[in-house]
């Protein structure tokens, strides 16, 4: 749950970076956000596969805002930047934790010859 709480927070990162002065097209800004929100509903119910899916098309938007000049260098690095730690934390919370292996518990060890206890009242 921390880690969710963790990518949430790193999601977040790339709506903030909208609240700079036109560092962003309004248009994108928004589109950008709705991304965002999606995403970070997508990890709070657990389907990082969705999380994931939808991070890559937000990755989409932006590579095309800033071709068309929608986004600056400095923003698009910040939000690029953001985009890769959270694909990093959803990659991560997506796989899943190996199983534990079973121990079997360890058998007491039979007497055998030469380490019989003696029986008492039996004296050699």
């Amino acid at each position: 749950m921390k880690r969710a709480l963790v990518l949430v927070a790193a999601v977040l990162l790339v709506a903030g970076c909208s609240t700079a002065p036109t560092p962003i097209d309004a248009t994108v800004s928004t589109e950008l956000q709705a991304g965002v929100v999606e995403i970070a509903d997508a990890a709070a119910a657990g389907d990082f596969e969705a999380g994931l899916s939808r991070l890559d098309e937000l990755q989409a938007q932006l590579d095309t805002a800033i071709d068309e000049g929608g986004v600056t260098t400095q923003a698009a690095v910040a939000i690029q930047a953001a985009i890769d730690a959270v694909r990093a934390d959803l990659v991560a919370l997506a796989t899943p934790e190996p199983e534990p292996t079973p121990v079997e518990p360890a058998k007491p060890e039979k007497p055998g010859k030469g380490n019989k206890p003696e029986k008492p009242g039996k004296d050699k």
